[in-house]
């Protein structure tokens, strides 16, 4: 029974030191012993523990390529016009001249009824052609401007912008300046 004791403590992976197996022994003799026996002794046993560092951890790299689709710039059909809402003459003329540049349809510039704009504006007709226009040039314009349904009178000085699908407002955030998703240098 004592040796069935020791093999259960190796079988668990504990190293008992042998002068300790010896003392549980003798201490199983005696508790199981001859009965003649009237002294009880107790041990307390504090078994060594080999431990040992558990491998090192295998890194594997697994490198992803995530593609992401960049939606297309539409610059064909619908004409844009770009109306001056800003505090700088003349800006309309000369973005109207750099979306030209980026291969979309332009009409006259002309002149905004909506007084100085901090923020630009985009206004586009119920129309696909032109809603896809005008996403477009938000995209150009870097997605920090506004897109909103063309009002029933648009806000040109002319009250008309003929058969322009695309009114941009142009205010004091992109007069003169280049456009972050612009393809061309010069303002």
């Amino acid at each position: 029974m004592a040796l069935n004791c020791i093999e259960k403590l190796a079988k668990a992976g504990h190293r008992v030191r042998t002068a300790m197996a010896v003392v549980v022994c003798g201490a199983l003799v005696a508790a199981c012993g001859s009965g003649d026996a009237t002294e009880t002794t107790t041990t307390t046993l504090e078994p060594s523990v080999e431990t040992s560092a558990a491998p090192a951890a295998t890194t594997t790299t697994i490198e992803v390529t995530t593609t992401t689709a960049v939606p297309e710039i539409v610059t064909n059909g619908a004409t844009v016009i770009v109306a001056n809402a800003s505090s700088v003459n003349g800006s309309a003329g000369r973005m109207s001249e750099l979306l030209a540049a980026e291969g979309f349809d332009m009409g006259t510039p002309t002149n905004s009824t909506e007084g100085a704009l901090g923020a630009s504006k985009i206004y586009y007709v119920d129309d696909e052609a032109a809603l896809v226009v005008a996403e477009s040039l938000v995209r150009v314009f870097g997605g920090v401007i506004q897109l909103i349904e063309m009002p029933t009178v648009p806000p040109v000085s002319s009250s008309e912008i003929g058969d322009a699908g695309v009114l941009i407002a142009l205010g004091d955030d992109f007069a003169d300046q280049l456009l972050p998703g612009a393809t061309t240098s010069t303002p």
